[in-house]
């Protein structure tokens, strides 16, 4: 798998060499750090700070491309990265080049003691967004939120909360969804809108209490706007604007919520710049890799064969969506879908496997691919996902990598192949197929 520029990777080394565990341990060490910058992080232009765990990518996407259909500059940071670091900032509207991003790493590095590798990017993407002119920022929570490095700017000019599930609770020592939705609730704000997307109950009543808390006035889903499906089109209803969108930009039925909760922070924050007009056109244009997202012919997807799709799926909500999107396109239950997965330990494979192993004929599994910029500790055993896979009752076996897994596939008869498990497995996939991130 390719790897960063020489002049980024080097400038990453020391920050891959920290010890200190991250981010669990709280905003402190980073705070310290950004002051020897110059508090960057309040310079910046106007804020929209996402958490969640599922929809937060494609939610800042549908924001950007809104945005940019109205002439607007936005600057953007994600993590983690497909297959270049560099991918995580987007400096209005162009992802930041490689000698920029090592010019900020060494200067942080100069000026700042044992940042984490997370920290340093986090640092990095402030310090470019506050040097840089534009009209928006989107910041992108890591994982959690209140403890999560990004969340130190003073005053945001809107935070959303995307769907919650179980996912981290190892990492942040909490369990269950009211103790997750505490976490993301973290980055609310006194008088800055909180943008709430479809909730559990749970986690709605205690996200809704803990804006109250913080003094953040608080919209949410089903309640302030509605959104709903006509055939392809999306609809939106807040208030006296009705949008139609003849389609989304994004695949799958559950991107209406995300689109719908980008729409509902746009509203919160007043943004005026920005008229139904090029909302609808933004929604149509966004773009998000590795989301259902069908790879080109290719050494992983040669023609004639199957098509492939990979998707991000790596929690138990995110392999729901994905398994609704599988019923979804293949109605046909005679249609042979193989499942190709990888995983990071940490993850809960048993929730995933019992909503992938419904929609697949097969799973297979292989070792999780090293990115040479991964977070979130080693990949699960293989045989491990595979004895997983069985107990739910599925059918699964093992290969080496994805070329064989794929090759496999093919030979298996499958009419579509899915790679889903770990942003970091699509990653790989894309680099793989010899596509990239533009």
């Amino acid at each position: 798998m390719p790897t960063d520029a020489p002049i980024v990777d080097a400038q990453l080394a020391p920050f891959r060499a920290s010890t200190r565990p991250s981010p669990a341990f709280g905003t402190a060490h980073i705070r310290r750090a950004l002051v020897a910058l110059g508090d960057p992080q309040d310079r910046i232009p106007p804020a929209i700070h996402i958490t969640g765990t599922n929809g937060k990518g494609s939610t800042g996407a549908f924001i950007r491309a809104m945005a940019e259909a109205a002439g607007l500059k936005v600057h953007v940071f994600t993590s983690p990265h497909l297959i270049r670091v560099n991918e995580r900032i987007r400096v209005a509207g162009e992802l930041v080049s490689d000698d920029e991003l090592a010019e900020v790493l060494a200067d942080i590095a100069n000026r700042t003691e044992d940042l984490t590798y997370f920290e340093a990017l986090t640092a990095a993407a402030y310090c470019l967004f506050a040097h840089h002119r534009a009209d928006l920022s989107i910041i992108e929570v890591g994982a959690g939120g209140e403890t999560d490095a990004t969340n130190v700017m003073s005053r945001p000019a809107a935070c959303i909360v995307t769907p919650i599930s179980r996912d981290h609770e190892t990492l942040f020592g909490v369990s269950g969804l009211a103790a997750i939705a505490r976490l993301k609730a973290g980055i609310f704000r006194d008088g800055v809108p909180a943008v709430l997307a479809e909730q559990p109950a749970i986690a709605l009543g205690v996200l809704r209490e803990e804006a109250r808390r913080a003094g953040a006035p608080v919209t949410w889903a089903g309640h302030d706007w509605k959104s709903k499906w006509d055939g392809q089109a999306f609809l939106y209803q807040r208030g006296e604007l009705k949008l139609r969108a003849p389609w989304l930009g994004l695949l799958g039925k559950h991107q209406a919520q995300n689109a719908a909760t980008a729409l509902a922070a746009l509203h919160a924050m007043d943004e005026y710049r920005i008229k139904p007009d090029a909302m609808v056109v933004g929604l149509r244009e966004a773009v998000w890799p590795a989301r259902l997202q069908q790879l080109k012919p290719g050494p992983l997807a040669p023609e004639p064969g199957p098509p492939v799709w990979i998707d991000a799926a790596h929690n138990p909500g995110g392999a729901e969506v994905l398994a609704d999107a599988i019923r979804a396109r293949s109605p046909d239950e005679e249609d042979k879908v193989i499942i190709i997965t990888a995983m990071q330990a940490v993850k809960d494979a048993g929730g995933v496997m019992s909503e992938l192993v419904p929609v697949a004929a097969e799973i297979i599994a292989i070792p999780l691919p090293d990115s040479g910029g991964q977070e979130g500790g080693p990949g699960a055993d293989p045989r491990h996902l595979v004895s997983v896979a069985e107990t739910v009752g599925g059918t699964a076996r093992m290969a080496g990598d994805l070329l064989e897994a794929t090759r496999l596939a093919r030979e298996a008869g499958a009419d579509r192949v899915y790679i889903s498990g770990s942003v970091y497995l699509c990653g790989a996939a894309l680099a793989a197929n010899g596509e990239q991130v533009e």
